[in-house]
């Protein structure tokens, strides 16, 4: 019965990818702060749902956590998944302004839920932007970035 329905489960998503089209990969690196700085690499898969508007989730790992406050040799490395709503407004042939909202996961001292928002510039495949990640739970910690991310294409 298990292996019925793990063969349904990896049927269903060969055939979902089937169906995406465009979809890429986003490898992502910067660094990330809030009471702590500290660096973030992580990658991210887009989702175009039309030419201006797509759903974008990943993962970003980061050492920008509050357990590293105090103790310098501490790199605890915490990760946020965020699910992002995707606008991607175009300034030139190849460039676009684009604009991300959502929610995210994430870990650190506590499991943190929230929002995230991030705004940047995307040439051909290269993307420059800066992004938040507002926890609404627990200590309520805020984390500020800026990334450089490179697309590929699947």
């Amino acid at each position: 019965m298990k292996k019925k329905t793990l063969v349904l489960i990896v049927i269903a998503l060969f055939s979902a990818f089937n169906h995406v089209q465009a979809t890429d990969i986003e490898a992502r690196t910067g660094i990330m702060g809030g009471d702590v700085w500290g660096l973030h690499a992580g990658a991210y898969i887009n989702f175009p749902q039309s030419a201006l508007f797509s759903i974008q989730t990943g993962v970003l790992l980061h050492t920008a956590n509050r357990s590293a406050i105090g103790n310098s040799n501490t790199w605890d490395i915490d990760f946020n998944i965020p699910v992002y709503a995707s606008f991607h407004i175009p300034l030139k042939e190849k460039a676009n302004l684009r604009l991300n909202g959502g929610a995210y996961f994430g870990t650190g001292s506590e499991v943190q839920v929230g929002a995230t928002a991030e705004v940047g510039v995307e040439m051909k495949r290269v993307f420059v932007g800066v992004n938040c990640f507002q926890n609404c739970i627990n200590e309520q910690e805020f984390l500020f970035g800026i990334s450089v991310g490179y697309k590929f294409k699947l």
